[in-house]
């Protein structure tokens, strides 16, 4: 089965990080986002992936192209306008002629869908979508379920509005024949229009409960979250990295010099330096090529290059050189 992931959004609710890097190459434990994503998927068995992209399209290309995936097919198509998460495929459609999984470019999970793609196929349906529970349903799409089958569903409720627990996953597998509901060359969305649609025309949407941990990571929380869920070891993913001390990480070329104190939960990115005195953690999650002046304490943050997610959740502009002074 084919896989399309949607990688070409702008990722406006993480400004002003996305600015310089696009969302699905945001380092996460050691590895661009959408390496792990990748990777989860092709050890699950996955082999000819459709890579779906427009904002800074090429950055993700070399990322790609850099992990040298073996015996996988990646076909890279790019949008010169923006269309939307649906109107997108009008692109690819002529390779999707048979059901394929369509996942989002800004989600991570750890579960095993096999089982429930075959259920899919067997039962002959059009569309199903992977929900899970969560408690505030509010940024995401909100799905209610009966028997099985999609009978609602609200983009972004507002709140006292929702209609369940259940969300949206951003996970669905799709038979071609949807495809017909799709502009050419217009900004269409699966979320507001594409999902609405199908409803109205009495398509059968069928959905399945996502096992594992899930999380879309397109807001600064949630983003930290994630970074934060990574280094607890609270994914059943791996991080690229060696853990020298029970939840301490290490990447390849670390340099710590003498008297730097390091509190767990940490994952240090490779060729990291850390000067002297320095206090790393609880609570950091540092990107590769980085260097920690003399005396910094840092706790409860994700450092990259220009900016540093603080433990407000907000990105805040840092130049290496005045990290030390910033991160107090």
């Amino acid at each position: 089965m084919k896989v399309v992931i949607l990688a070409g959004g702008y990722g406006q609710r993480l400004l002003p990080i996305t600015n310089n890097i696009p969302k699905p190459l945001l380092p996460i434990a050691n590895r661009a986002a959408i390496e792990h994503l990748l990777l989860h998927l092709t050890r699950m068995g996955f082999t000819d992936l459709i890579i779906q992209l427009h904002y800074m399209s090429q950055a993700i290309i070399e990322t790609i192209n850099a992990m040298k995936l073996k015996n996988i097919a990646v076909d890279f198509i790019i949008e010169e306008k923006s269309l939307g998460s649906a109107g997108c495929l009008s692109l690819s459609k002529h390779s999707l002629t048979e059901p394929f999984l369509l996942i989002n470019g800004d989600i991570l999970f750890d579960g095993d869908i096999k089982e429930a793609i075959s259920q899919h196929l067997l039962n002959g349906n059009m569309f199903s979508m992977f929900v899970k529970q969560v408690e505030k349903c509010a940024s995401y799409g909100n799905v209610r379920v009966k028997d099985g089958q999609i009978i609602d569903f609200i983009e972004k409720p507002i709140s006292g509005k929702e209609i369940s627990k259940l969300v949206n996953t951003g996970i669905y597998i799709m038979d071609p024949k949807l495809l017909k509901y799709i502009p050419e060359n217009r900004y269409f969305d699966i979320s507001n229009d594409l999902i609405p649609l199908l409803l109205i025309e009495k398509v059968r949407l069928h959905a399945f409960h996502l096992d594992g941990y899930w999380i879309d990571y397109g807001t600064p929380r949630r983003f930290a979250k994630l970074n934060f869920d990574w280094i607890e070891e609270k994914l059943n993913l791996p991080i690229p990295a060696v853990q020298i001390l029970p939840r301490i990480f290490l990447g390849e070329h670390v340099i710590i010099n003498n008297n730097v104190k390091i509190v767990s939960p940490v994952i240090i990115g490779n060729d990291v330096t850390i000067e002297e005195d320095c206090v790393i953690g609880p609570y950091v999650s540092i990107s590769s090529n980085i260097r920690i002046d003399q005396g910094s304490v840092l706790h409860h943050q994700a450092i990259f290059q220009k900016y540093t997610l603080n433990n407000e959740n907000k990105f805040v502009h840092n130049s290496i050189k005045k990290l030390s002074k910033e991160m107090h």
